[in-house]
């Protein structure tokens, strides 16, 4: 599902026509692979996972944040390694409401979600390790980018549901639009991010005899997206993820 050129790729396609043709209630299989996750059939069946892993932005401009984020096609951090959560978005608008009522955010609604399964076999993505001091001197320093001190009196993130990449820059160039969503508070925020004007034809009209060209531009897609508004109408990301898939990178958005 993941090969940007590739018989994989192709098959994707095909699977979407048909999906489309047939009005199917039920997300396809798309891809029947040896490396496929055996556990897709059961992780499904549950409302408290999703397919993807999300990353949120924050600061006075988060918006904005984003926006750079999709031009440049990089995530950065100092820390040594990129965060994640593994949160369902269609179950997360309320935590967000309450992040969102402190001066300074935690997180805002601007994010970018991945296919899990594909950060962690190409990227290396994994869980945080939440421990004591007592853990974090059995990890070891080749894995100290993954732990996460936890006291539940004192420092409790476990909520956060974190994943992580090692490294202070995620380069996310080489993966394909069809594997990444953008995410924002309202569709109109959406459409600012996901979609540029894009010539279309050109008009005539007749202004006291005379005729004068008038350009029409459509808004076609340049990222597939979901916004927050939208996603509180599912009942899981996986039931979300087929809205997401039959989106097409250069559609009309309305």
């Amino acid at each position: 599902m993941y090969c940007i050129q590739s018989r994989a790729y192709c098959w994707r396609l095909h699977y979407k026509r048909m999906y489309r043709f047939r009005g199917c209630s039920i997300r396809p299989v798309l891809i029947k692979s040896e490396n496929m996750n055996p556990s897709n059939t059961l992780r499904s069946k549950r409302r408290d996972l999703s397919p993807y892993l999300f990353h949120f932005t924050k600061g006075e401009d988060p918006k904005g944040c984003l926006s750079a984020i999709l031009d440049e096609q990089r995530l950065r951090s100092e820390r040594g390694y990129i965060c994640f959560t593994e949160s369902p978005l269609s179950s997360s608008n309320e935590l967000f409401e309450y992040l969102g009522s402190f001066k300074k955010p935690m997180y805002s609604k601007y994010g970018i979600g991945f296919e899990r399964d594909y950060l962690i076999g190409q990227f290396k993505a994994s869980p945080v390790i939440y421990g004591d001091q007592e853990d974090f001197k059995m990890i070891g320093n080749g894995l100290n980018w993954r732990y996460e001190e936890l006291d539940v009196h004192t420092h409790d993130y476990t909520w956060l549901r974190e994943w992580r990449i090692c490294g202070n820059e995620f380069d996310f160039s080489t993966i394909s639009k069809e594997d990444i969503i953008v995410i924002a508070p309202t569709k109109e925020d959406l459409k600012d991010l996901v979609a540029v004007e894009d010539f279309e034809e050109i008009d005539f009209s007749t202004i006291e005899g005379r005729s004068y060209p008038t350009p029409i531009y459509r808004l076609a897609r340049t990222w597939k997206g979901i916004s927050f508004e939208e996603s509180v109408s599912y009942n899981s990301d996986n039931e979300m993820s087929i809205d997401v898939f039959l989106q097409d990178i250069d559609e009309t958005i309305k």
